[in-house]
């Protein structure tokens, strides 16, 4: 599953490649130990990883339905970056994994958001490629922060791999050896494509493919049983999640302020007129164990327009202030020109459209506009600091 996904984003990059701004920068969002407006008493950005670049819309922007422009749109000067994922600091730095012509994590400072500059390098790069190594040891398909303030990455290199950075590790660059590595086996069904800590410090790791009848799932584990795997272990999760099967994997997990763990899941191929389709899952998982495979809520799509569904092929999922759920879906909705075509969008439901399942309409639709920083298979999507 992540193989296919990186090969989907090696065909698109050539696509978008002749249409960026060359003057654009380069950063963006999703989630650490978390950051949120509440803790910091500041407004809230919405920060939205595309192809090869990211975009951060903030006030009226979000309000109501429309085009925005984003406050900021940055990407890489180097040839056919990926940024698959990105998270923030409790400080509110950014960080983020890249692939373009080198291979890392980078983070960007608060002082480095800025809209006034028009050139941006990261404060800070740790290369994934060992001192006098040809070739990566880690590809990085997504990253978060632990409560303790570890960054991990986690991967290809070639199996599917994850790595631990501490604090002291993040100050300066360079191409440390990580603090601990977790490979999963050869034939081990566990695809990290994310990974998210939940309040408690349990990791969540998405997704893992069951043998038994292809479902897709989303597993925990514990602090205790993370140890355990960092000295070379193979616990049993403590938590397993059943999306079901005849999915396209899990594409986001996040958490409410509930605790409660909510999947989106997109549909495989496409369906009528051009559409993909897909879910978002809701289950409860506080204090339980073993497995899940009924989830307490399913979001289903409902029409936003004649051509285009408020869910199709989700990929990001992120929770405002208020409760509300904003979902991006990367694979189509054009609805400036009226056609179909693969530029994305991202819709936000109201939480009081959360409490049960069904088809809710978004009160606010976010669609591209002609801009090529704009909008653009918008993938993992997070809630952090503005941008000054």
């Amino acid at each position: 599953m992540l193989i296919d996904m990186m090969l989907r984003w090696t065909t698109l990059a050539a696509a978008l490649a002749a249409v960026l701004l060359t003057t654009v920068i380069y950063a963006g969002p999703c989630q650490s130990q978390t950051y949120t407006e509440a803790a910091h008493e500041k407004p809230q950005g919405l920060w939205v990883v595309n192809l090869e670049f990211f975009d951060e819309f903030q006030g009226k922007s979000l309000q109501k339905s429309g085009s925005p422009n984003a406050t900021f749109a940055l990407t890489s000067g180097e040839c056919c970056p990926s940024f698959p994922d990105l998270t923030f600091d409790q400080a509110g730095n950014l960080w983020v994994p890249f692939t373009a012509e080198g291979v890392g994590v980078g983070e960007l400072t608060r002082d480095e958001l800025n809209t006034s500059k028009r050139v941006l390098r990261f404060h800070v790069e740790l290369s994934l490629v060992a001192s006098g190594a040809a070739d990566p040891f880690l590809y990085p398909s997504t990253l978060a922060f632990d409560p303790a303030g570890d960054l991990w990455v986690a991967g290809t290199a070639p199996t599917n791999t994850l790595i631990e950075f501490t604090p002291d590790q993040l100050a300066t660059s360079g191409n440390p050896t990580p603090a601990s590595t977790i490979n999963f086996s050869g034939d081990s069904t566990v695809g990290p494509s994310r990974i998210r800590f939940d309040s408690a410090g349990d990791l969540w790791i998405a997704e893992e493919t069951l043998l038994s009848d292809d479902s897709e799932a989303a597993i925990e584990y514990t602090p205790t049983q993370i140890t355990e795997m960092q000295m070379g272990g193979s616990p049993t999760p403590i938590l397993t999640v059943l999306a079901g099967s005849g999915f396209f994997g899990i594409s986001a997990i996040t958490f409410d302020k509930s605790g409660n763990l909510w999947m989106a899941v997109p549909n495989p191929g496409i369906g009528a007129n051009g559409v993909a389709g897909g879910i978002v899952e809701m289950f409860n998982v506080a204090g339980k164990a073993g497995t899940l495979s009924q989830p307490n809520v399913v979001i289903t799509p409902a029409a936003i327009s004649p051509i285009n569904q408020s869910l199709d092929r989700p990929s990001g999922l992120a929770f405002d202030n208020q409760g509300g759920l904003w979902v991006s879906s990367n694979l189509s909705s054009d609805q400036i020109s009226g056609s179909r075509n693969s530029t994305g969008f991202i819709v936000k439901f109201a939480a009081n459209q959360l409490g049960a399942s069904g088809s809710p309409v978004p009160p606010i639709v976010l669609t591209p506009n002609h801009k090529a920083s704009n909008l653009y298979h918008p993938s993992p999507i997070i809630f952090g600091p503005t941008a000054k």
